[in-house]
Formats: structure tokens, C-alpha cells, sequence
């Protein structure tokens, strides 16, 4: 058995005589004990302080999108003619879904797209140019380093490491979960506005003195409930990416992530509630590919 011993926030592990590195996943991932049975509400640490509750904030769709196909042989891997086509049938289904309304018994939901965010690597920067030309009045962000391809864990089932190496993974695990911190969460970090909040009544209370007493809040009606606002945020990266963020978003088990497929400009839907709640509304759609155009490479 792996004998763990944690050192700060590090997992350290060590082998027994008989087993590899790449049998235990936290060999590879310091985020492996982050993944539980039970869902942790506060899985982005800005959840209302304890016994408070806050629905401000806005509902987030992130469409992590994979690049368009591209040439294995080539140097720097950049999109194939067919890669390019791929990549023009899913911005023209970007725009024809930004045109539409969708409309159920939830209510109403248009689709207004804040920007473009695209990994540093040329097959995705090549995607989101193309993506671009049809949204020109979607701003399109400077390439992030965090979203380049990598692989965030040995997957399970396997039975060799062949294809992983120890340092690369450790190194891409770190990268790929920085990205996820940093681009997956709630709208609003409803611990700072508690604690600008107590500030507030600290401040009121010093300059009147210890004689203030906090006013009553009164009982009020119910307001009517507002429809919720949507924001619409375009990814553009990678399969091994988009598969970490969806596993870590659903708070599953990290060393599954090969065991999801997604071919070429497949669209990704992560939603984030304001209250913490995630989603996945849909995984590797290419409903905008014909089926001779459909490739995973």
C-alpha cells in the first residue's frame, strides 16, 4: 500500500516495494485530496459566511470549446483546411444561438456572449481568431498560458505509465488546476461582501460611539422573484483541459478525466450558480458538424 503523510497543502507519498509512481494519482496531483463523496458547498471559498444567505450574483455559462482539427505532423500543430471549416460551422452556430431566445417553463434566457478567453497554443489561438470574425463585437482576451493542453493526473483504469511522465504531470497538474481557480467559480464572493459589510457597522459604530446600537431590520415582503441574469463566457482550449474542468467542477473523482471523449469544436456547458450550485448542461456537442466533418483527430 501507498503510505500519504501531508506537508502543508502537499500530498507526499511513498511506494512499497512492488508498486509504481503512476499506481496512486496523487503521486502526480496535489489536488487529489480535494475530491470527496459529499459535495462541498463552498468548493470556491466564497460561499455567505455560516448561517447567511445570498442570492446576488449572476448565473455563469462557460463554453469550454476544443480547438478545431489538426496537422499531427506539423511543428507547431495548426489547424487543418478541415480544422478551419470546423472552426467557421461552430462560430456560425455561436452567432445563430446569440440571435435565437431560449424560452421553457424556467423561463427566459438570451444568450449574450462577454468574451473570448483562448489558450496560448497556435491550433487554439487559430480558433478563437476564426470565432472572432464572426462575434467582432466579442472581446477576444489575450492568450492564457494556464489553458495549454497538459494532463492533470495518471488515469484510471491504466496499466502502464507509457505516455505519462512523473514531473510533467506534477507540473501540469499544478497549471491545470490554477486555471480552474482562477476562471471556475461564483459570480460573486459573497464572503468579502460580509466582511465589507461588517466593516461598514465597525466604522459607523466607532464614530458614534458605543452607545450605537445596530437598527433593527424590518420584517418586509417578500419581493417578487426576479428572472436571474446570464452571462455567456467562450474558452477555447483543449480536450484534456475541458475534461479536468469538468471533473473538477462536478467535484468527481480527477483520475476518471480520460475516460470522456469530445471531438473537434465540441461545446462544453459548465453553469455556476450564484449559490454555489454547478452543472453540466451539456458535454462534446458538435450538433453544428455534419457527420463527415465530425473528428476527434
Amino acid at each position: 500500500m501507498l503510505k500519504r503523510q501531508r506537508a502543508g497543502s502537499v500530498v507526499v507519498s511513498s511506494a512499497a516495494q512492488g508498486e509504481e509512481w503512476w499506481q496512486d494519482p496523487s503521486n502526480c496531483s496535489d489536488a487529489c485530496f480535494m475530491w470527496k463523496r459529499q459535495w462541498n458547498p463552498d468548493w470556491d471559498f466564497r460561499s455567505p459566511p455560516t448561517g447567511e444567505k445570498s442570492k446576488v450574483g449572476k448565473i455563469r455559462h462557460l463554453l469550454f470549446i476544443r480547438h478545431g482539427q489538426y496537422d499531427l505532423e506539423g511543428e507547431e500543430h495548426r489547424l487543418t483546411e478541415l480544422g478551419r471549416r470546423q472552426s467557421e460551422k461552430l462560430a456560425q452556430r455561436l452567432v445563430a444561438e446569440r440571435q435565437g431566445l431560449k424560452k421553457d417553463r424556467y423561463g427566459e434566457v438570451k444568450i449574450n456572449y462577454t468574451g473570448i478567453w483562448v489558450s496560448n497554443v497556435p491550433r487554439a489561438l487559430e480558433t478563437a481568431q476564426i470565432l472572432s470574425s464572426f462575434l467582432p463585437d466579442v472581446p477576444l482576451k489575450e492568450p492564457e498560458p494556464l489553458l495549454a493542453e497538459g494532463k492533470p493526473t495518471v488515469p484510471h483504469p491504466t496499466s502502464s505509465a507509457k505516455g505519462f511522465v512523473g514531473a510533467d504531470l506534477w507540473e501540469d497538474s499544478v497549471r491545470m488546476e490554477a486555471a480552474f481557480r482562477k476562471y471556475v467559480h461564483r459570480d460573486v464572493d459573497h464572503k468579502k461582501l460580509a466582511e465589507k459589510k461588517a466593516k461598514k457597522e465597525k466604522k459607523k459604530k466607532q464614530e458614534l460611539g458605543d452607545g450605537y446600537v445596530p437598527p433593527e431590520k424590518e420584517e418586509e415582503p417578500e419581493p417578487e422573484p426576479k428572472e436571474p441574469e446570464h452571462v455567456f463566457e467562450i474558452y477555447v482550449c483543449h480536450m484534456n483541459m475541458i475534461r479536468y474542468m469538468v471533473m473538477r467542477a462536478l467535484q468527481l473523482p480527477p483520475e476518471a478525466w480520460l475516460r470522456l471523449r469530445g471531438d473537434n469544436t465540441n461545446i462544453t456547458e459548465i453553469v455556476v450558480h450564484p449559490d454555489g450550485r454547478v452543472s453540466l448542461h451539456r458535454f462534446g456537442d458538435v450538433g453544428h458538424l455534419p457527420v463527415e466533418m465530425a473528428t476527434f483527430h
